[in-house]
């Protein structure tokens, strides 16, 4: 019965949410923003505007649908949006005449709108707890934003309207999307399990891109055939390079194998081992050098974890499949000492060598946020060696360019404030529900890991599954504390 009345209670909310005059204020608002671009003379004005209008709507009153959709779409890097700015000065300056923007951001900024709205009409006004937001590591993130935000008096002479739009995007907006939105979304194991099926589906249509990719001719008699990213229909959603595409499977093949513990029917938990399996065996195709590092780094966690009581038991499997890897393990050794590889590594060196010419610089707060890939442009044996600027491919590379040693300690503080925080609801936990938070803990080091190597350290590839290891911990620690106090009354 008690539950049955705490359904209804969260539902109530819900319902009452539909009142109207704030969604209102909100459509006017927007009407008043879009009639401001218009008269700035920017052409996408009135598109802006309806746009806005049915995103927003449906946010509000659909908001985990929405949730569910922008996790689905954020996760591919390769959709985009581009927006011209038009005659509009500060859009030149700031976007360089054009917006560019994931497609999922442009999602998750609706939403985070309409999650705003509701946490001001149902907490503040009316004090429902459902919806009474949390913060996790806020204060940590907050030191990381702050050591963006000062880099604007860095002597390099960064634009402060390149830093201010750096800070807010994409710095304090993947805190808001992928740390707060998750934690304030999901709030029960349905709802977890809703996000796991999104991010497996996102993971077995990567994967199957993988394989088809393997059909096709590589360009060069010397290239060893490995899985790459390829457009399906036309679009190429994963992105233009095989990394992309073995982070995407690298932390989605974890949150597969989370959504095949929580599920109930012994048919579908077998279905979900064989998916995580072919994840993680496309991943490894790709023979990404990071993926096979991130690859190991997780096995290893989750065999001295969720999996130690099982070593003894199936240690005669175990070597088996280690002995059938040791052809792919040298087959990826063969393309180390390719001319691909060695390419690779030419372009990452230099890149190294320019973050730490501007590390030694500027080696306290940096030359700017957003201001590393200027300084690729302007060496001109870089652009003349390899062309187009790069970004750093590596968050260590890019935070001690851009905002120095302030910069990188905050950022390593954000990650052990949030490991902390994750372990110290975990610690209590048995059972499924601590199997499920040391395969998102398992993501979440990958993912890290991974951007010690990339370029995504400001997407949802590295954001997102610490934003859902918080989510999860933290659900499970309140469920497992009700769980206990009601033992202790004797409440069922």
């Amino acid at each position: 019965m008690e539950g049955k009345h705490k359904a209804q209670n969260h539902q109530k909310p819900e319902k009452s949410a539909s009142s109207w005059p704030i969604l209102s204020w909100g459509l006017f608002l927007l009407l008043f923003v879009g009639t401001i671009l218009v008269v700035f003379g920017i052409p996408f004005g009135p598109i802006a505007i309806t746009i806005a209008i049915i995103l927003l709507v449906f946010a509000y009153r659909a908001t985990y649908t929405t949730f569910y959709t922008a996790i689905f779409f954020s996760l591919f890097l390769g959709l985009t949006v581009s927006l011209d700015t038009g005659a509009l000065n500060i859009g030149e300056r700031a976007f360089g005449g054009s917006i560019d923007i994931f497609l999922g951001d442009v999602i998750l900024m609706a939403l985070i709108t309409a999650w705003a709205v509701k946490v001001i009409l149902l907490w503040f006004k009316r004090h429902d707890l459902n919806w009474r937001p949390v913060l996790p590591v806020w204060k940590s993130y907050a030191v990381l934003a702050f050591a963006h935000l000062v880099t604007i008096l860095s002597s390099y002479g960064p634009d402060p309207v390149l830093v201010g739009k750096f800070v807010l995007r994409p710095v304090i907006f993947c805190y808001v999307a992928f740390i707060a939105l998750p934690a304030n979304l999901i709030r029960s194991e349905r709802r977890l399990r809703a996000v796991f099926g999104v991010i497996t589906l996102v993971g077995v249509l990567a994967a199957i891109n993988a394989y088809f990719s393997l059909l096709s001719i590589e360009p060069y008699a010397w290239a060893v055939r490995r899985a790459h990213p390829i457009p399906m229909f036309g679009i190429n959603a994963i992105g233009d390079n095989h990394n992309l595409l073995a982070e995407l499977l690298m932390l989605a093949a974890p949150a597969t194998l989370a959504l095949a513990f929580l599920s109930k029917k012994t048919r579908m938990f077998k279905i979900l081992i064989v998916l995580s399996s072919a994840q993680v065996l496309a991943g490894l195709l790709t023979f990404a050098r990071s993926a096979w590092i991130v690859f190991i780094i997780q096995l290893g966690f989750l065999l001295i974890t969720i999996w130690r009581p099982l070593i003894k038991k199936y240690l005669s499997v175990i070597i088996g499949l280690v002995i059938v890897m040791i052809p792919l393990a040298l087959y990826q050794l063969q393309f180390s000492f390719s001319p691909t590889a060695e390419s690779s590594n030419t372009t990452r060196w230099m890149l190294t060598e320019i973050a730490w010419t501007a590390f030694t610089e500027h080696p306290i707060i940096g030359s700017g946020a957003g201001t590393y890939i200027w300084r690729v442009g302007n060496a001109s044996v870089f652009v003349m060696e390899f062309g187009a600027p790069l970004d750093a491919h590596g968050f260590i590379q890019k935070l001690i360019a851009e905002v120095g040693s302030f910069g990188l300690l905050s950022y390593v503080l954000v990650l052990i404030m949030a490991g902390r925080y994750a372990w110290s609801r975990m610690k209590d936990l048995n059972g499924k529900p601590l199997i499920v938070c040391y395969l998102l803990a398992a993501s979440a080091s990958g993912a890290v890991v991974y951007q010690l190597f990339n370029t995504a350290y400001w997407t949802s590839h590295l954001w997102l599954p610490i934003g859902l290891l918080l989510a999860a911990s933290e659900m499970y620690h309140i469920r497992e504390k009700r769980n206990q106090k009601e033992n202790l009354f004797g409440i069922t």
